[in-house]
């Protein structure tokens, strides 16, 4: 008998209602010791920063519930990955349009060169707006303005992904439906049902790195 493995990472499937409520969150490693004589704190803000996610949709018959769990059992618990972002934020608030691309090959930290933006113009991407470098996510934090060439500098969180995933001069940058590598946080996949068979499905997850 063939052995069938799903080519990852997923993708949400069509057909599914849209979700109910989510909870969008990004997670930072930092330690913080505390002398219990002075009071004086030392900080220390480690690598580790990823983006997890909480899932609900709203109750659903058997059609649509189908679609949605044969996508979750083929992740298989948390061996597969698949692709999802801020489901109320698919789009931008700024003004950027065309093709958008990274200006300069092995950048790293919380600003990111990119290019193609109009000349001179205001407001290209705006704090709050999401854009996908490779296969993930970062949140702009300041308004962008591009300037005379169509170049600007972009601040993010969180850091570039350099060590995981090459980030190469002229990448294109998404910056409507983007999303980021998740992985689920159980192994477990479950769903409710009630007497009229709606059912009731919410899963959780975190960026897989």
């Amino acid at each position: 008998m063939a052995v069938f493995t799903p080519s990852y990472p997923l993708s949400l499937p069509a057909g599914i209602p849209g979700v109910q409520t989510q909870r969008f969150a990004l997670n930072r490693i930092v330690g913080v010791s505390q002398s219990p004589f002075t009071h004086q704190e030392q900080v220390i803000q480690h690598e580790g920063e990823f983006w997890s996610a909480t899932i609900k949709f709203p109750p659903m018959l058997k059609d649509k519930a189908s679609i949605l769990l044969g996508f979750l059992l083929q992740l298989r618990g948390r061996r597969g990955t698949f692709k999802i972002g801020d489901q109320d934020r698919k789009t931008i608030q700024g003004v950027a349009t065309g093709t958008i691309r990274v200006n300069g090959a092995s950048q790293t930290g919380n600003q990111v060169a990119l290019d193609g933006f109009a000349n001179s113009t205001s407001n290209v991407f705006l704090a709050g707006d999401y854009i996908q470098i490779g296969s993930y996510l970062y949140m702009v934090t300041e308004n962008v303005t591009s300037n005379g060439s169509g170049e600007a500098n972009v601040k993010i969180e969180p850091s570039l992904r350099q060590g995981i995933e090459t980030i190469a001069d002229d990448a294109t940058v998404t910056y409507t439906n983007t999303t980021t590598l998740m992985r689920l946080d159980s192994n477990e996949t479950a769903w409710d049902t009630d007497q009229v068979s709606k059912y009731g499905i919410s899963f959780s997850c975190t960026e897989a790195l």
